[in-house]
């Protein structure tokens, strides 16, 4: 099975959120505020789409509070 990975901008589109909200997710002292990334070199960095789905169901939130 192959591993579908995103470049940043695509992440963004994928969730709906800004590139520089990664960002400072990706910079956050607490490593489980945002969404696992893979860092390639200096600059580069990627997403698994399977990882920003785990973060997305990880972080639904009930508004009615049920």
């Amino acid at each position: 099975m192959q591993q579908t990975y995103l470049t940043a901008g695509e992440a963004a589109d994928y969730t709906g959120l800004s590139k520089s909200y990664l960002a400072k997710l990706r910079m956050c002292t607490n490593k489980r505020s945002g969404p696992l990334f893979v860092k390639i070199g200096l600059r580069a960095v990627r997403y698994r789409r399977a990882d920003l789905d785990v973060w997305i169901e990880a972080n639904l939130v009930n508004a009615a509070g049920i």
